[in-house]
């Protein structure tokens, strides 16, 4: 197994989902919306359309993280090869194992949630509404779970090789400038 391929393709996976969740948070933040209502709704089928891409995007990347298959590159599945080669220390191996299973695994089953009965999939058995009960997810958890992942892949890299990556590619003030651009186009 290509150790730096598996990190560099995880390191892409969470910086796109980071971009995603970005913007789509961006949507929904009281603050962008109060500004820049009237500039969504002029154009509400574009932005109901790039909200859910958004929000879908950063659902089935986060569930591509720590998905547990051994076909794809996976959090679970590097771990695990990671201690059956025993190229990291048991101490390492126990404070990443231990970041997996305490901090981000919760997060993520509740992801699995919604990608699996509302998004990846439509279960015919629940609403959208139901599935979302179900889950009892909130923002801020999608953001910890991304920060989790950022930390985890952060632990990863520096026991590896002794670098880290930092996750800074928020696309938020792309979004903010074309919304006041559109928003003063509309008032010309």
């Amino acid at each position: 197994m290509d150790i730096d391929l598996y990190i560099r393709e995880l390191r892409h996976t969470l910086t796109v989902v980071e971009c995603n969740h970005d913007i789509w948070r961006a949507y929904k933040i009281k603050e962008t919306r109060s500004l820049y209502v009237d500039t969504m709704n002029s154009y509400d089928l574009f932005f109901s359309t790039s909200i859910h891409a958004h929000f879908v995007s950063l659902l089935v990347g986060l569930y591509r993280l720590y998905e547990n298959r051994d076909d794809t590159y996976n959090i679970p599945f590097l771990l695990k090869k990671l201690k059956a080669e025993s190229l990291f220390s048991d101490d390492k191996l126990e404070l990443l194992d231990g970041i997996y299973k305490e901090e981000a695994k919760p997060l993520w089953i509740k992801v699995c949630i919604l990608r699996n009965k509302a998004f990846g999939h439509r279960s015919v058995a629940y609403t959208v509404e139901e599935v979302f009960s179900e889950a009892e997810v909130t923002r801020d958890e999608l953001r910890k779970l991304v920060d989790v992942t950022k930390k985890l892949l952060n632990e990863l890299m520096y026991a590896w090789n002794k670098s880290s990556y930092d996750f800074d590619f928020s696309p938020c003030e792309d979004l903010l400038r074309m919304l006041e651009d559109l928003k003063s186009c509309r008032r010309l």
